[in-house]
């Protein structure tokens, strides 16, 4: 094992940008130094590929992370997030195609109000996630748990308050055999790939999305289990971008009446 002994000094209260970024050797490392960090700098142990563990305790007064926090890290097979209890603003790319993670316990994200693009993205070991700690987010960025192929359900109670999400929301969470949307009534606008490539999904009521007056590209795009759809809570939408519906081939009738105003 190559383990790293982290010399610095105990008065830091802050990390640069791409600390140890890119070292895919490095087996194990101890931030025990790093007790009196108040923030990280993007690209976090970037690409350290080989760690295996990760003990994240003198963490707890952080309350930033920048950019790719971890992002890569795809050998870490268990991470405990609850040290950060302090954290109230959280960067893009967090935990990005840690593949190997399994579970995750959001608590410490209580106190974030939204989130940037790629949260989670391809995180496909994750077979479920309690998104209870995610209820004072207000809006969420691109690619919302991107290519989580392995979650099977998910509750969007949490996201009650959201009032806009990204591009790529819930894209490729192919596992997904059921989604109640209810939780997401005060969206007005949705991202490009909405759900796109969401082919586990046999059935979809789009009641709660009565408030949307546009959708981007690829709305349900490629999502051909689908076998009847009801467009009428779409009714006033006024503009819809390309390849709507593209790919949904299980839909043997479709009525486009409610979507005259486009």
């Amino acid at each position: 094992m190559t383990a790293l002994i982290v010399t610095i000094d105990a008065e830091v209260t802050s990390e640069d940008d791409e600390f140890f970024c890119g070292y895919s050797g490095l087996e194990a490392l101890d931030l025990a130094p790093l007790t009196h960090l108040t923030s990280v700098g993007d690209g976090f142990l970037d690409g350290c590929s080989g760690l295996t563990a990760l003990d994240l305790t003198p963490f707890a007064c952080v309350t930033s992370v920048g950019g790719a926090f971890l992002r890569c890290c795809y050998g870490l097979t268990a991470l405990d997030l609850t040290p950060l209890t302090c954290l109230t603003s959280v960067g893009g790319a967090f935990l990005r195609c840690c593949s190997g993670l399994t579970a995750l316990d959001l608590a410490p994200f209580a106190q974030v109000t939204n989130l940037d693009g790629e949260f989670l993205r391809r995180c496909c070991g994750l077979t479920a996630l309690d998104l209870t700690p995610l209820a004072h987010l207000t809006s969420v960025g691109d690619g919302f748990l991107h290519g989580c192929t392995g979650l099977t359900a998910l509750d969007l109670t949490p996201l009650e308050h959201v009032t806009s999400v990204g591009d790529m929301f819930l894209r490729y969470c192919s596992g997904l055999t059921a989604l109640d949307l209810t939780p997401l009534a005060h969206l007005t606008s949705v991202g490009n790939e909405f759900l796109h490539g969401c082919t586990g999904l046999t059935a979809l009521d789009l009641t709660p999305l009565a408030h949307l007056t546009g959708v981007g590209d690829g709305f349900l795009h490629g999502c051909f289990r689908l076998t009847a759809l009801d467009l009428t809570p779409l009714a006033h939408l006024t503009g819809m971008g390309n390849v709507f519906l593209c790919g949904c081939s299980g839909l043997t009738a479709l009525a486009l009446a409610p979507l005259a105003h486009v």
